[in-house]
């Protein structure tokens, strides 16, 4: 059949009438095959998992005498849960979304980013000049295994408080970040 194909295409036969023939053949072939597309799978951090880890972390600084602002990011900087606590001053509520966005931007503590920016890093300078990144403790990553999901923002206490309380946000939900 393909023969037949080609002699009505191309006339008389010759060999190298062929080999391009049946090369064309062969290409269509090859294109008509269809693809499947390999797409990211991405998981997804839910309301109820980021409003659990906003409270958490609120309830926490309470307890502690803190009273703070909480943000929690996605991996995409969107945020997914926030509170403003009571009697906050009013720079907090940004200033947690900050620090949720940079922990998760940088997939380490925004207290690492912090000091390394204090050292003097010439990078992390001038990084600290992109939009919603911040040189101050209280932002934490959170994981599900090796892969980052988000990140967590705490503002309003000192950053011992900061951290321990995003810290706690992260444990309440840790059986199902895995």
């Amino acid at each position: 059949f393909v023969i037949e194909l080609i002699k009505i295409y191309f006339g008389e036969i010759s060999v190298s009438k062929t080999i391009f023939g049946l090369s064309f053949v062969a290409c269509v072939c090859a294109f008509s095959i269809p693809v499947q597309a390999q797409l990211p799978v991405e998981r997804v951090l839910t309301h109820d998992v980021a409003g659990t880890m906003a409270r958490v972390a609120v309830e926490t600084c309470v307890a502690a005498g803190a009273e703070v602002s909480v943000h929690v990011v996605n991996i995409h900087g969107e945020t997914i849960a926030s509170l403003r606590g009571d009697n906050t001053r009013p720079y907090t509520f940004e200033n947690s979304y900050e620090k949720a966005y940079t922990a998760m931007a940088f997939r380490r503590p925004s207290a690492e980013y912090q000091d390394e920016y204090a050292e003097g890093n010439p990078t992390r300078v001038q990084q600290a000049d992109f939009p919603n990144i911040v040189a101050i403790a209280g932002g934490l990553p959170f994981f599900v295994g090796d892969e980052i999901l988000g990140g967590i923002g705490v503002s309003g206490g000192n950053n011992q408080t900061n951290n321990d309380c995003g810290q706690a946000g992260i444990d309440a939900v840790a059986d199902q970040l895995r």
